[in-house]
């Protein structure tokens, strides 16, 4: 089978070598040339800069086609490692990954609630040296830290701005403030753009060439991937599907979060409910009470079933316009939201886009979801730090996240 060829408009050379290796590998650096357009004097100097800092190393020989047999490149999973950090109220999740975005450890513990910013950064900081020590990964090989939450943010300042759901950490430069705690590099991107990136590191996406993660958490946002780069709008907080309107109650329209995020699902169960412990909601915690609502769902609860049902039916409705406007061939849905009656909704959001994709007499759109799906904005948080740092790419739109 012919290998894809890759274009080096939106990346260095090295990175988008390195970034083939990753994803074709392992790979002759003859095929490696063929793929990028490089010659093979330039190919072989990459290679070996590659392998000089063991980012890849030789692992064999291939098949020979009548000249020399040629020797294959690989990556090397455990030379580097980069943490993922994934903010929230309730919850925080760390997660480190290998060059492969392979998970190599996972750790959740209490979020941030309304614990002082400054205070919280430094447990943070003591939280992932454990983290790396109980693992035995030197720190010296760790790229970085990517810490991801919802938006809207200043990528450039590495601040959250006015975060709904996160209301002590308004205007807080987190970035600066736990690269300096950690003493590793930082940076700081929204969950939905995380998430999505963390599908193409990981292989998800096989040739998609044009992919959106939706993730919903407490929120619902999305990461648009044009040929595995990040479209991230004037000021990278594109996708915001939470803002998309997609129903009115009489004169009043309502837009997707108020109407199919966890939060607005449990309100009209509780409306609707004759007897709101049958659903196992307790009143204590919103997303709890949503899983209990997912739970129910999937064993054919009658109520359950008919709002998770309306919920995924608006999410789709949001969907199909994010597909019209960008031509998309892949969906993956993200976020833990998604983790207990995500088949539910794929199987909705897939049946729309059969019927009202606009281009579906040219193509199909594949709906799944992500590989990692409650953890998959932290696994996107290092797979950033490993692609920003490794394999930038760029589309020159927006302003990207910077590391510290």
């Amino acid at each position: 089978m012919p290998r894809q060829r890759i274009s080096l408009a939106n990346g260095t050379s090295k990175g988008l070598v390195l970034d083939l290796i990753r994803s074709q590998g392992p790979i002759s650096r003859v095929e490696l040339a063929e793929a990028t357009g490089l010659t093979q004097a330039t190919m072989s100097t990459v290679v070996r800069q590659l392998i000089d800092t063991e980012l890849v190393v030789e692992t064999g020989r291939g098949e020979s086609t009548g000249g020399r047999t040629p020797v294959l490149i690989d990556i090397n999973p455990s030379s580097r490692f980069a943490i993922g950090l994934q903010l929230g109220s309730e919850s925080n999740t760390y997660v480190v990954v290998n060059l492969l975005g392979a998970i190599v450890g996972r750790m959740r513990t209490t979020g941030v609630g309304s614990t002082d910013p400054a205070t919280m950064v430094e447990v943070m900081a003591q939280e992932i040296n454990l983290m790396l020590a109980q693992l035995g990964i030197d720190k010296r090989r760790t790229l970085g830290v990517g810490i991801v939450a919802p938006g809207p943010l200043d990528l450039a300042r590495g601040v959250i701005l006015a975060p709904p759901h996160l209301t002590a950490w308004n205007d807080v430069p987190i970035r600066a403030m736990l690269s300096s705690a950690v003493g590793l590099p930082v940076l700081l991107d929204n969950d939905a753009t995380a998430a999505a990136i963390g599908d193409f590191w990981v292989g998800d996406l096989g040739a998609s060439v044009s992919h959106a993660t939706v993730y919903m958490g407490a929120g619902i946002g999305s990461g648009v991937l044009i040929e595995g780069t990040i479209f991230r709008g004037a000021s990278s907080n594109t996708g915001e599907l939470s803002q998309v309107i997609v129903a009115a109650r009489g004169d009043v329209p309502q837009d997707l979060e108020s109407v199919a995020a966890p939060r607005a699902v449990v309100q009209e169960a509780l409306r609707r409910a004759d007897s709101p412990q049958r659903l196992g909601l307790l009143g204590v915690d919103e997303f709890e009470d949503f899983k209990s609502i997912a739970r129910a769902a999937t064993h054919s609860d009658e109520l359950a079933l008919a709002l998770i049902t309306e919920s995924a039916e608006h999410l789709a409705t949001a969907v199909v316009s994010l597909a019209n406007l960008f031509d998309l061939d892949s969906v993956s849905l993200a976020g833990p939201a998604f983790a207990i009656a995500g088949s539910l909704y794929v199987r909705i959001i897939a049946e729309r886009l059969e019927r009202e994709f606009f281009a579906r007499a040219h193509h199909g759109i594949r709906v799944r979801l992500s590989t990692h799906v409650s953890d998959a904005a932290a696994v996107g948080g290092a797979a950033l730090v490993l692609q920003t740092i490794l394999a930038p790419r760029t589309m020159g739109l927006g302003t990207g996240p910077t590391l510290l």
